[in-house]
């Protein structure tokens, strides 16, 4: 049981923060993408059970491998608490990651670019 909550918990945290991450242009196709991507790999988990006939710890070993893989390269996604979701893709390129540390804040150009944007008659519609 507790495994089966930590997998639940696992996808509902993988929607939220993929929604957090992309910009608004990418954000439907980036949550799909990802989607498919963890839609594919519980396809494909079941089949691991079948490499006990190279060895008998191999499937336990590439499953352990993957997560501890997953876990690490988690830590290098940017931390998105407290700042503002990013809307275009400039403004992503300039989000923290790993090797960045300053936050990402917006300009005055970029804010008065998305006044701009959202006064436009084309939004209004």
């Amino acid at each position: 049981m507790l495994g089966k909550f930590a997998v639940s918990t696992a996808f509902a945290v993988a929607y939220a923060y993929t929604a957090e991450l992309y910009p608004t242009v990418l954000r439907n196709t980036a949550v799909g993408a990802c989607s498919t991507a963890s839609r594919i790999g519980s396809i494909i988990a079941p089949y691991f059970i079948y490499l006990r006939t190279y060895s008998v710890s191999l499937p336990y070993i590439i499953v352990g491998s993957l997560t501890v893989l997953t876990g690490l390269l988690s830590l290098l996604l940017p931390e998105s608490f407290g700042m503002p979701l990013p809307d275009t893709i400039s403004q992503m390129q300039r989000f923290p990651g790993c090797c960045r540390k300053r936050p990402y804040v917006l300009t005055n150009t970029e804010a008065e670019e998305n006044a701009a944007e959202e006064k436009s008659p084309a939004r209004q519609l």
